[in-house]
């Protein structure tokens, strides 16, 4: 359907007037000549004059020719096809990739054929265009982004007739946001074909290594390996540990039949300072769906120097005694105490600024007090500020909050008001406490069995950047009140402790272990390791360093592109843009140079893509105007699929709810014969018209000025002809 109309930028009323005003001044013009004329030829004359005043003013009123079309646009259908690595793993029939191939392969040549428009998805989207290119089809994306193709749905909708989407995946995603909330905000529906099966097939994994990422020479550093079964019966398997010079431990698992999870403990001892990788292993049982999922890696950073700690208290308390026992037991830790006494002074003399050279963290217990002095107070504040030393705060019975506001931009809360009272309170660990290296002791179910601490009445705010990882509990309610709160912000850390008494959580640990006759070095109490993860968490610093090269992981998958990334800074820490930044890295086949190209503000990258399957090792410097400004080094791993086969069942939840939330209808692959058939015969799945107008703006045609002048002239030349003056 065409339509066309004439806009103009007055009434058409009021043009018809002005144009009628022309006509009667050329009559009024011409109602005598000299000499005179004949009818005809004074009647032509008028004609002439208002035609060409007519057009004039017709300009003058910019005339808007707008032509209108409605055209039927034909329903679309989205076919999107999961390319990621687990669809390699076992379906119905075949292998997931190949039964979504084959459903791609009917729907291509179906009635359908014509509105089909295929793209595969993984950590990317990729168009399988013109019509289904199974080439591009090989299951070798690393992570898995089911929100993607909803996305590229939604900012295609104002252009294209999309009715349904077809989803052709095992449902795992890992990448990205909750399809769900994407896929209903489309209000499209979703037909999803499930590759896999639901139940959980015979498979070993290992599905997380839990340790710091710093550690020193010769310290203990505790790795926990959580390790998954399913489809097993009995029997036992092997959970191996691993570092760059062998083995550093094994364990037995016996498997229990059924779906469980297991936890191996080891200790890691390093014996020289760099960057460790550790792998953990589960050996391979017969029948499993796979082993890609039977190693995780992680990498430690390992330091040399001796730790040492500047502990401040008010005054001498059990907490004090402690904590200073704890620290002083281990022999990589080296502690300089500063207890108050009645009055401002410490027992061990001033507390200066050299106190605080080269400490790798300040622990305050019950300080400042009331007695506290000014001096000391200023003191901590400028030392940790200038070196950004990490602080760990204990509440204590006797601390004076508002003094201790002086410190409180270096800490993880802030304060309110309070009442002067205290009230003995439970530590509740909230969902971040139960997943942070900090809480995460040797026996998390602790926590829930120990005594209460005291707790001060005042109320206190975690920031914004904070983490609450404990909050108090009253009998069975829990408050909303913090009781260990951890901030990292930039390169400073700080962690707070709002209670006192904590000790008990030691006691809680060693009393049974006196009935046995053990002591702590064999098992330690809840305590010692809470403030052993706290001082590592806390020594945990991104290094000022003028040149920082990094990879964009350190872990990446067979085939995936490494990206190296760098920081480029000269003395003054200002970013250097014109720097020369060249990168080495050494893999089990060669060595491959890589120069960085700049990327604005000081950032450099690069890509390095096919390369094998290994562990990488790099080096780097960058150098400006002939002058070196630093070297960085590091390592990477290619061939760590592990994240795409932790979870090798289909997500059938998630593809149901898809399905049921959206109008649309799940399948597996055997069952799909009647997809085209359902996605046609919806009412929903129809053309819709789209309008498109064209506005031609006349005044800015020459045309309409050169007819006006046509008109002026033809008079003239009448004129002439006829002897007018």
């Amino acid at each position: 359907m065409n339509a066309f109309s004439l806009g103009l930028a007055a009434s058409p009323w009021i043009v018809a007037l002005v144009i009628l005003a022309g006509f009667a001044f050329a009559v009024y013009s011409y109602r005598r000549t000299s000499p005179p004329v004949t009818t005809a030829r004074r009647w032509t004359l008028i004609a002439l004059r208002t035609i060409g005043i007519a057009l004039l003013l017709f300009v003058i009123f910019e005339p808007i020719l707008s032509h209108l079309a409605i055209t039927a646009e034909p329903p679309q259908v989205i076919v999107a096809i999961d390319n990621s690595a687990s669809m390699t793993l076992g379906g119905q029939d075949s292998s997931r990739i190949a039964e979504a191939r084959a459903v791609g392969r009917r729907i291509a040549g179906s009635r359908l054929a014509n509105a089909a428009h295929f793209i595969g998805f993984d950590d990317s989207l990729h168009p399988l265009a013109p019509a289904l290119d199974t080439a591009h089809l090989n299951a070798r994306g690393v992570e898995t982004r089911i929100d993607g193709p909803f996305a590229a749905v939604a900012d295609s909708l104002r252009t294209r007739n999309v009715r349904a989407i077809v989803l052709l995946t095992d449902g795992r995603y890992n990448a990205g946001a909750n399809p769900m909330q994407a896929a209903e905000a489309l209000g499209i529906p979703v037909f999803a074909v499930g590759m896999g099966d639901s139940i959980p097939p015979r498979d070993l994994s290992v599905q997380e290594i839990f340790t710091n990422e710093v550690t020193y020479v010769g310290s203990e550093l505790p790795v926990d390996v959580r390790v998954k079964s399913a489809g097993f019966d009995g029997g036992s398997a092997t959970v191996t540990l691993r570092d760059d010079n062998g083995i550093v431990g094994t364990q037995q698992v016996a498997l229990a039949a059924g779906s469980n999870s297991y936890t191996a403990n080891f200790i890691y001892k390093a014996k020289a300072e760099g960057i460790a990788r550790l792998r953990a292993e589960i050996s391979a049982a017969p029948g499993e769906l796979t082993t890609k999922n039977n190693s995780r890696s992680v990498y430690v950073r390992i330091k040399s120097n001796k730790r040492r700690y500047v502990l401040v208290a008010g005054g001498p308390n059990p907490d004090v005694a402690f904590i200073k026992r704890l620290l002083e037991a281990n022999p990589d830790i080296e502690v300089k105490s500063f207890i108050g006494r009645s009055g401002p002074e410490f027992l061990e003399g001033k507390l200066d600024a050299s106190a605080f050279h080269d400490a790798e963290g300040v622990l305050l217990i019950d300080f400042p007090t009331s007695e506290s002095s000014d001096e000391s107070i200023r003191t901590i504040k400028t030392s940790v500020q200038a070196s950004t030393i990490p602080l760990f705060v204990v509440m204590g019975s006797h601390t004076d909050v508002a003094r201790l506001r002086t410190l409180e931009s270096l800490l993880p809360v802030t304060f309110g008001p309070g009442s002067g009272s205290e009230m003995e309170a439970f530590a509740e660990l909230t969902a971040a406490g139960g997943t942070s290296p900090i809480t995460h002791v040797r026996r998390m179910d602790e926590w829930r069995n120990l005594p209460p601490v005291f707790r001060g009445e005042i109320s206190a705010q975690a920031r914004p950047e904070s983490e609450v990882l404990a909050r108090a509990r009253v009998g069975a309610t829990t408050l909303d009140e913090p009781m260990i709160v951890s901030r990292r912000l930039g390169r400073s850390r700080s962690l707070i402790v709002l209670g006192y008494g904590i000790y008990r959580w030691q006691l809680l640990g060693e009393g049974p272990l006196g009935a046995r006759d053990q002591t702590g070095s064999e098992q330690g109490g809840l305590l010692e390791d809470f403030v052993g993860n706290a001082l590592r968490w806390l020594s945990v610093r991104d290094e000022e360093k003028q040149v920082r090269i990094v990879p964009s992981k350190q872990l990446y998958g067979a085939g995936e592109t490494v990206r190296m990334l760098a920081q480029v800074y000269d003395e003054s820490y200002a970013p250097v843009s014109d720097a020369e930044v060249s990168v080495t890295v050494q893999g089990p086949r060669g060595r491959y140079p890589l120069v960085l190209a700049p990327a604005g503000n000081g950032r450099y990258e690069g890509t390095l893509a096919n390369l094998p399957e290994g562990d990488y090792s790099f080096s780097g410097h960058a150098a400006a105007n002939g002058r070196n400004l630093g070297d960085d080094a590091g390592r990477f791993a290619i061939g760590e699929l592990g994240i795409e086969f932790q979870e090798p069942t289909m997500n059938a939840e998630l593809l149901r709810g898809l399905a049921a939330r959206t109008g649309g209808k799940f399948y597996t692959p055997r069952g799909s014969n009647s997809l085209v058939d359902d996605i046609m015969n919806q009412k929903a799945f129809a053309p819709r018209s789209v309008e498109s107008r064209e506005d031609d703006p006349l005044w800015h045609r020459p045309w309409l000025l050169l007819a006006a002048l046509a008109a002026f002239s033809a008079e003239w030349f009448l004129r002439k002809r006829s002897g007018m003056i």
